[in-house]
C-alpha cells in the first residue's frame, strides 16, 4: 500500500472514529491487526518517538497504521524543535506506513496545519445540521431494516441532538424494541429518555416564573410516569448548564444557527434553550446551579431527605 498520511480533525467525535477504525480494519491478516496498530498520545511523547515509530515497517501485515493524537499540544509544547522540517520528515516515512493526525475542532490558523503543510490529507467532520442528522438517522433505521414514521424521527433527532454515538444507541435500542414494525411518536415518547426534556422546560419555565404550585405538580407529573427525584435534578443541572453555555457562545459573536450544533441541540430543545437564555441573567444561571449543589450537599450530610430536599430546591429555584 502507498505511503499515506491524513489529518482527521472536527467536532464530530463519531466520525473520527469512524474513519480511524475503517482504515485499522483494512490491515491484514486481521490476527495481527492489534499488533500493527499503534495508538500515540502526543502530549506524552516525542517527536523522535512519533517519527520512530512511523518509520517502524509492519509485522507481517500489508501495512501498518500510526494513530497519532492530538500533535498540536507537543507544538505547543516543544519549541526546540525544528518544526518546519515536519513536512520532510513525513513524506520519507516507509509506504507501509499509514500515518493518522487526529485532532479536536482546529481552524486554517493553527500551527499543524502549517507544519504537516501538504504532506498529508485533509479531512474536517462537523457536527450534522438539522437536515443532515434527519438522513443520517434514517439511513441507520434503513440498515437495520427498521421502519420509522416520519413523526417520530423528527422527534427522536430534535430531543437528541447531534451526538450521533449517542442518537446510534437510541436508534439501536429501538430497532431491537419493534424490529418488525413500526416505530411511532409515542414509542419515543415511551423509550427516550431525553424526550423527558420537553416537561423539564415546562419545570424550569414555571420555577423561574415562580409558580411554585405548579412547579410541584408537574415534578409529581415526572415521577407518577417513572422518573426518579435524581434523573429530574439531573435534567434540571444539565438545562442550567447548557443556558449558561449559550450565554458563553453568544458573548463569542455565534448567532443561534452557530449555537445548535456546538451544544448538541436542534429543534424544540434549542428554542427553549435560547428562550431560557434570554430570560435569565448569568448571575441567576450561577446561583442556580449552586442552589442545585447545595440540595446535593444536604442530601449527603443526611440533613434532609432526598424528596424534601428537592422540594426545598423548587422553592429556592422559584425565588
Amino acid at each position: 500500500m502507498k505511503n499515506t498520511s491524513v489529518l482527521l480533525h472536527g467536532a464530530n467525535e463519531y466520525l473520527i472514529s469512524k474513519k480511524i477504525l475503517e482504515i485499522r480494519d483494512n490491515i491484514e491478516p486481521v490476527d495481527l491487526m492489534d499488533v500493527n496498530f499503534v495508538q500515540i498520545d502526543a502530549k506524552s511523547s516525542s517527536i523522535d518517538e512519533i517519527i520512530n515509530a512511523c518509520c517502524t515497517v509492519p509485522f507481517m501485515t500489508n501495512y501498518r497504521v500510526v494513530l497519532v493524537n492530538f500533535l498540536s499540544d507537543l507544538i505547543k509544547s516543544d519549541k526546540s524543535y525544528d518544526w518546519k522540517s515536519l513536512s520532510d520528515q513525513i513524506s520519507n516515512f516507509p509506504e507501509s506506513t499509514f500515518v493518522i493526525f487526529r485532532e479536536n475542532e482546529l481552524n486554517k490558523t493553527d500551527s499543524v496545519f502549517k507544519f504537516l503543510a501538504d504532506s498529508v490529507t485533509e479531512s474536517n467532520f462537523e457536527n450534522f445540521k438539522y437536515p443532515e442528522l434527519l438522513e443520517w438517522a434514517k439511513t441507520r433505521f434503513d440498515n437495520l431494516g427498521v421502519i420509522i414514521d416520519s413523526k417520530a424521527l423528527a422527534l427522536l433527532v430534535e430531543s437528541v441532538g447531534s451526538d450521533l454515538r449517542l442518537l446510534d444507541s437510541e436508534i439501536q435500542k429501538l430497532s431491537m424494541y419493534k424490529p418488525s414494525e413500526m416505530i411511532t411518536a409515542k414509542d419515543i415518547d415511551d423509550l427516550v429518555a431525553y424526550v423527558k426534556e420537553q416537561s423539564i422546560f415546562k419545570l424550569v419555565d414555571s420555577a423561574i416564573d415562580g409558580n411554585i404550585t405548579h412547579s410541584l405538580n408537574l415534578v409529581r407529573s415526572l415521577i407518577d410516569s417513572g422518573q426518579s427525584v435524581t434523573f429530574i435534578k439531573r435534567m434540571i443541572e444539565r438545562q442550567v448548564r447548557l443556558v449558561l453555555m449559550v450565554k458563553s457562545l453568544k458573548s463569542q459573536g455565534l448567532n443561534s444557527a452557530q449555537i445548535g450544533p456546538k451544544i448538541s441541540l436542534f429543534g424544540y430543545p434549542l428554542q427553549k434553550t435560547l428562550e431560557l437564555e434570554s430570560r435569565l441573567t448569568e448571575l441567576r444561571l450561577v446561583n442556580m446551579y449552586q442552589m442545585i449543589l447545595d440540595s446535593e450537599i444536604r442530601e449527603r450530610k443526611g440533613e434532609m431527605s432526598e424528596e424534601l430536599s428537592f422540594e426545598l430546591l423548587i422553592y429556592e429555584l422559584a425565588v
